[in-house]
This record gives structure tokens, sequence and C-alpha cells, in this order.
């Protein structure tokens, strides 16, 4: 009785080896971007959930990127080839990320204007974080998802294969300067969105000085920090959609210019 020779499965072998080395790679991009992604990065999310949402990725963008890839032979190759590619997630992650950041300092400068930053609890991430920097975090959370910023992301995923291509390092002094430049952005646009709180701390603590100074018997602190307080959150009230809003305008902003680098 003749057996069907294996040899003849030689050619199938080499061409899956080639797919699974693929999806491997795409895999590794897309667990780095979504380890930092708001909403799905959270720590919150569960661990399958993220597994199953960059598994389902990963079987939509394999076929894109199968009839131009070669797989390497030796296997420090293949190890430098998903090096790589985690390196670029993470840049594209961190790049959105990053934003979440700057709300998450914004929620700090706010409540340290208005005399709260001594009250601490867990965030999203479980972290300790003050409650106006929980709530600012969450709500941007809620709106990012709500306005599909997760798919315009995968979309810059797609998009980021001619900027960054497959198996690539970036560049060592363009990735350093870029994050340099990134971290600026987000402490300045931390500083943006708490501007109005800055500007009403300022004004109650030269208030409070100059009562201090006229009255130096009066605990002016007693009266000054409700009523700081009162009116912080008076005015948070009144700006939060505000603050929202331009928070999801500089993400889809980055975005775009992602979108606006690829040929």
């Amino acid at each position: 009785m003749d057996f069907f020779p294996l040899a003849a499965l030689a050619p199938l072998r080499e061409f899956s080896d080639g797919y699974v080395v693929l999806a491997a790679a795409i895999f590794t991009r897309l667990s780095a971007l979504l380890f930092f992604l708001p909403g799905i990065g959270e720590r919150m999310m569960p661990v399958r959930v993220r597994l199953i949402i960059a598994l389902a990725l990963m079987l939509v963008l394999l076929p894109a990127y199968a009839g131009d890839f070669e797989a390497p032979q030796r296997p420090s190759l293949i190890a430098a080839l998903f090096a790589a590619e985690a390196v670029s997630g993470a840049l594209i992650g961190f790049s959105i990320r990053i934003t979440v950041f700057a709300i998450q300092t914004a929620g700090a400068i706010i409540s340290q204007s208005l005399s709260l930053a001594q009250l601490f609890g867990s965030n999203v991430s479980f972290d300790l974080e003050t409650p106006i920097s929980t709530l600012l975090m969450f709500a941007a959370i809620v709106m990012a998802v709500s306005a599909g910023v997760h798919f315009e992301a995968v979309n810059v995923l797609m998009m980021s294969y001619d900027i960054m291509p497959l198996g690539v390092f970036p560049g060592a002094s363009a990735a350093g300067e870029w994050a340099a430049g990134r971290t600026a952005f987000a402490f300045s646009a931390a500083l943006s969105l708490a501007f109005p709180f800055v500007v009403l701390g300022f004004i109650y603590n030269l208030a409070i000085g100059a009562a201090n100074r006229a009255m130096p018997q009066l605990m002016v602190a007693f009266v000054g920090i409700p009523a700081v307080t009162f009116a912080g959150l008076v005015l948070l009230a009144a700006s939060a959609p505000v603050i929202l809003t331009v928070w999801l305008d500089m993400t889809r902003e980055i975005i775009g210019e992602f979108l606006a680098a690829a040929p």
C-alpha cells in the first residue's frame, strides 16, 4: 500500500511557516498598540478580552500583508523582527496614550489649585489618583470609545506599515526626539486644559495674602479654602464639557498626524 509522501507537503510547510511568522509579527505590533490604547489598554479591561481583540484584528490585517512578506530563516532575524514590531507598536500607542497622561496631569493641577490634592482614590487603572483626575480620565476614556477613537487607531496601525515598514526599527534619534516632543506636548496640553483653575488659584492666593496682611489675627485659610473649593467645583461643572471636547480634538489631531504622514 502506497502512502502519501510527506515530501510533497514541504512547500505547504514553508508557506505556512511564513504565515505564522507574519501573524506573530502583526500580533506583536497590535499587542503593543492595544497596551497603550485608551479604553482597551486599561488594567480594568480583562486580559482575555484584550487578547481576543488582538487576535481578531490580526486575522483582519494578515491577508493585506501576506503577499509581499518573506519570513526570515534564522531565529535571530525572527527575534529582531518581533523586537522591531514591538517598538513600532509601542511608539504608536504611546503617541495616543500621551493624551490620557495629559488629562490626568490636568486633573492633578486642578486638584492642587482647589486644595483637593490630598484626597486620593483608585482610578480606572487601579492607581492612586485625585478624584478630579479620576473623573476627567474616566469621562475622557468614555468619550474616546464612544467617538470611535479605537477604530481610528486601528486605521493608524494599518497606515503605520508605510511609515514604519515591517521589521524595520525606527531611527533612535528620530524616535527620541519625537518622544521628547510628545512629552512636552502632554505637559503643555495639561496646563492649557487646567488654565482657568490655575488663574482661580492665583487669584485666591493673591486675595488670601492681601487679607492676611490686612488682618493678621484672622485665620483666613479657614474661610478661603472652602470658598475656593466651592468656586472651583462650580467652575469644573461648567468647564468639564469644554475640557473634554478640547481633549478629544487633541487626540484626533494626533491620530490625524499619523494618517497625514502616510504616503
